[in-house]
């Protein structure tokens, strides 16, 4: 299903919030596109046991499909 930019940017917000206390270098915690595959691809390092761990993965996953359907 597509997304509206709204939409997107309510999920960005929300995993943001999440893993600004998650060990991941200062410049990945942003939640542009680059940061995001790499915290899909790396994030599970120190992370996997951290509360809110899977809520940010699943949000991660969900705005790059979203942004995908948006171009």
């Amino acid at each position: 299903m597509k997304q509206s930019v709204a939409e997107l940017l309510s999920l960005r917000y929300q995993y943001e919030e999440i893993v600004r206390t998650f060990d991941i270098p200062e410049n990945k915690r942003s939640g542009h596109i680059n940061s995001l595959e790499w915290f899909k691809k790396y994030g599970n390092r120190k992370n996997r046991f951290r509360e809110g761990y899977e809520e940010a993965t699943n949000l991660c996953s969900s705005i790059l499909i979203g942004a995908r359907n948006l171009s």
